[in-house]
């Protein structure tokens, strides 16, 4: 922008904001590079050396001296900035006024002044907090700097699960999220196509989607852990699963079925038996922890049963634009953003694989779950790294299946006999249709259709694919 002096007049008359900054000489020059350093990490704005805070213009003499200065100053910022500073003369007047613009929006930001990132609110400039500092650098440069992204040159093919991938590649084809062809039954054109593999490179991705060892990998780890009461002090059960993404899903749902509730309502003339917070929504949740946490640390996604809630957490934050606060149900900005995972290669296998949403539409289909049956909108909160979605529970005392009373229960033992039959085919015998199990059990159609719609209900099965070609699938873990 071409700055003159009548320019400079018109913002004087208008005073100070979140974009315009005045100081009266270079004297105050780190203060004034400090408030630089804070619009170049939000919207961008102005700071003028010359200029009183009352909008009085003054000017200053512009020496060597002067100018040195203003250059070592420039110097301090990080990552470097080619901001070159503009003088404009006043008039009958030896003086100048010294001007600054800074561009808002920089992919390159978060920036630091002399060791310290800061920030620009109203017309005060404050040194930014670490989460803020943490959001940014995350974000910084795109995803090229995305840790799922980076190469890992030290795996191999044989470090990886080949059953896992042709696992994902079934599920692929089956959902229509990859075309049917003779390349996709190759594991390495599938494992280019998942972009964990470039130029015969795999990428750390490959390791967290589809691996086997995890020494290197601390955080493929997922605490589950049930609490007698409201707090921590007593477990019920602790567990520590280590493995793959995949692998550590396909302990969720019977860690869940052994410590919740099933609840019964009736729809028409058919019972529909369910747990007590919808088991679609809980996988959800965990799924979309392990695809938006940060993988650069070690800690690790948490499940916490206690008697009135259900706590999922991971270490990670939300992007800025979504304060936590603003996700509720049926609001705006739940319903308008989109999908921007911070791991973008480890959430398109996991999309390709049918476990999570592409399109943002995870936390909304949670809620959705939640209000359907009924119950209290989970929260959400982004506190200290980790961020957190609690279910709270009903209060089911005395319920047929009170796992607080009686916490080693089987959860198979809730089941009818016929239950149990049509979910022992399902697991033998993965994809099978409903037509082929009712000869296998000796049973009409009508009554495995019944069984099986219990079963989907409870989330012990799960039907994938057409209506013509798909079939029923086991969710209970099969080791």
């Amino acid at each position: 922008m071409n700055f003159d002096l009548d320019y400079i007049l018109q913002l004087a008359q208008n005073h100070e904001g979140v974009d315009i900054e005045f100081k009266e000489t270079t004297g105050q020059l780190d203060r004034g590079m400090e408030t630089l350093c804070g619009m170049l990490n939000g919207d961008g704005g102005i700071v003028v050396f010359g200029i009183k805070n009352s909008g009085k213009i003054v000017g200053q003499e512009i020496g060597d001296k002067t100018t040195r200065t203003i250059g070592e100053a420039l110097r301090r910022f990080e990552p470097a900035v080619e901001i070159q500073p503009k003088y404009v003369k006043i008039t009958d007047s030896d003086k100048k006024l010294i001007v600054f613009e800074a561009e808002g929006n920089n992919p390159d930001r978060p920036y630091s002044y002399d060791g310290r990132p800061y920030q620009r609110h109203d017309s005060v400039t404050s040194v930014m907090p670490h989460d803020r500092h943490s959001r940014m650098i995350m974000h910084r440069g795109g995803l090229r700097y995305k840790w799922d992204t980076l190469p890992n040159e030290n795996l191999r093919f044989e470090d990886l699960d080949e059953s896992r991938i042709h696992w994902a590649i079934r599920q692929a084809l089956e959902l229509g999220r990859l075309k049917d062809g003779a390349y996709t039954r190759d594991p390495i054109a599938i494992l280019e196509k998942f972009k964990v593999l470039k130029n015969g490179v795999y990428t750390n991705a490959a390791a967290v989607l589809f691996g086997k060892d995890f020494f290197y990998y601390h955080n493929c780890i997922i605490r589950l852990a049930r609490f007698r009461g409201k707090d921590k002090r007593e477990f019920i059960d602790n567990q520590q699963i280590e493995g793959n993404i995949f692998d550590l899903l396909n302990e969720v749902t019977p860690f869940f079925l052994k410590h919740l509730s099933v609840t019964s309502r009736f729809e028409g003339m058919y019972r529909k038996d369910e747990l007590e917070v919808p088991i679609n929504a809980l996988r959800e949740c965990c799924a979309n922890a392990l695809a938006h946490m940060d993988w650069r640390r070690t800690a690790s996604v948490g499940v916490a049963i206690y008697d009135d809630r259900i706590e999922i957490e991971n270490p990670g934050m939300l992007p800025e634009e979504i304060p936590a606060e603003k996700l509720t149900y049926g609001s705006h900005i739940l319903a308008s953003h989109t999908s921007d995972p911070p791991n973008e290669i480890i959430a398109r296998g996991m999309y390709y694989s049918g476990v999570i949403e592409h399109w943002g539409r995870g936390l909304a289909m949670i809620f959705e779950e939640c209000n359907r049956a009924g119950l209290p909108q989970p929260t959400v909160t982004d506190e200290m790294g980790v961020v957190r979605v609690t279910f709270m529970r009903p209060n089911l005392s005395g319920h047929k299946h009170d796992p607080i009373n009686d916490p080693i229960n089987d959860p198979i033992k809730i089941l009818s006999e016929v239950e149990k039959l049509v979910l022992h085919i399902v697991k033998e015998h993965p994809g099978i249709s409903r037509v082929n199990i009712a000869p296998i059990i000796d049973k009409s159609e009508a009554t495995v259709k019944r069984a099986l719609r219990a079963l989907v209900g409870m989330g012990f099965v799960e039907y994938r694919g057409s209506n013509k070609t798909g079939g029923y699938f086991s969710l209970l873990s099969t080791t």
